[in-house]
């Protein structure tokens, strides 16, 4: 059997959804990438979407880690050695469904950095590279960051 038939095969079966739960520190954003490159590897996911995800992924974790437990640290307190962030994908027949929790209900706010800043461009790489995004915010608290990649090839665009 060919890797496109496991492929489609795969797609017209069903794919449960994976996640993962990290601890909310620089090195965790790592693990992330690695978890998402080997679960889209295993569901026999092009390369393209693969490094699209990969990207998305690195985005998400990296503000959850700096982000995530903002509001403890504007109420005075460190962050605490029991902060996490989860990491969910979701596949579905068309898109895969990139989702981030962290426990901060603050939004986040796409904004246009300047050149010299070493930070402040992660959604709108997001936005580049996804379907949508968006953020709903958690009943037991804080929040999911939600990502919508397509799983298939976008058409090819016509010439000049």
């Amino acid at each position: 059997m060919t890797a496109v038939a496991e492929c489609v095969i795969a797609r017209e079966v069903g794919l449960a959804p994976v996640s993962l739960t990290l601890p909310a520190v620089l090195p965790s954003a790592r693990q992330a990438r690695d978890f998402t490159a080997t679960s889209l590897r295993q569901w026999g996911e092009v390369q393209d979407v693969v490094e699209a995800a990969v990207l998305i992924v690195c985005e998400l974790a990296t503000n959850a880690i700096c982000h995530g437990d903002r509001l403890r640290a504007e109420r005075g307190r460190e962050r605490g050695p029991d902060a996490v962030f989860t990491l969910r994908l979701t596949p579905e027949p068309e898109v895969l469904h990139i989702e981030v929790y962290d426990g901060s209900t603050g939004l986040p706010v796409q904004r246009t950095a300047d050149h010299d800043e070493d930070s402040g461009r992660g959604l709108t790489i997001i936005a580049a590279l996804a379907r949508s995004w968006t953020c709903v915010p958690d009943p037991a608290g804080g929040k999911w960051v939600r990502a919508t990649l397509a799983r298939v090839p976008a058409p090819p665009r016509p010439g000049p």
